[in-house]
């Protein structure tokens, strides 16, 4: 079995993060955390619904890669005044280079599905790498991303979350974007909540950031594999 195909959630969620500390993402004044911030050379713009702000302290962003968390604007800056969302959730977006001359998530919902069917996939979406703790409550295309709605009962990498939650894949520029929304333990969301906060999400990303043009269609989760698209999701 191939490295790249086994990562754990742990190796996507923290592929962005690094030893220094982000650097000028900081709330520009004691009570205006940021609700959006430019990542990488390929310029990729991140921005959060109403309520939802950049934790800098949990942040970080190079030229090839980047991982931003999002959170309630008025707990990161301690000021209850700010906007706050609807919903008790932690975003996450993931953003790594999608490399030129490679299939897009778009041209691969069938053969995406059936790799995160398999052990191998499942495998990846585990917090402890192990495919057996992980359940795939749903997963199919929509508007060219590919969302998965799955059950990890391996101990949260996000401290306080529960061990569902839901991720979407975008072709963002020359790049791929992971969203996922982890709901928190103290005030768990609805399905459709967690579900309707990732759309939100995904619609922001996308708003004026057009996908570079790609090859034909993936027929198979082997199409995708010798491509390189999985490569360039997990590894």
């Amino acid at each position: 079995m191939r490295t790249w195909l086994v990562l754990s959630l742990a190796s996507l969620l923290l592929a962005a993060c690094g030893e220094t500390p982000l650097a000028g993402l900081g709330a520009t004044g004691p009570n205006e955390p940021l609700s959006e911030v430019t990542v990488t050379s390929d310029r990729i713009v991140l921005r959060g619904p109403d309520g939802f702000c950049i934790d800098p302290q949990s942040s970080d962003h190079r030229p090839s890669k980047a991982f931003m968390v999002f959170a309630n604007c008025a707990a990161i800056a301690g000021d209850e005044e700010l906007p706050q969302p609807f919903v008790s959730a932690v975003v996450t977006a993931t953003v790594l280079p999608a490399g030129r001359k490679q299939l897009t998530i778009a041209q691969s919902p069938v053969a995406l599905a059936e790799f995160f069917n398999s052990d191998a996939g499942k495998a990846v979406l585990s917090a402890s790498g192990d495919a057996a703790k992980v359940t795939i409550l749903d997963s199919y295309s929509r508007n060219d991303a590919f969302v998965i709605h799955a059950q990890d009962t391996s101990t949260p990498l996000v401290e306080g979350t529960s061990n569902t939650y839901w991720r979407g894949y975008y072709n963002v520029k020359n790049s791929i974007v992971a969203l996922t929304v982890f709901s928190t333990d103290a005030s768990p969301i609805s399905s459709s909540d967690g579900l309707q906060t990732l759309y939100d999400f995904g619609a922001a990303l996308m708003k004026g950031q057009a996908p570079s043009a790609a090859p034909p269609t993936a027929k198979s989760a082997d199409d995708v594999t010798n491509t390189g698209l999985l490569r360039r999701l997990f590894g």
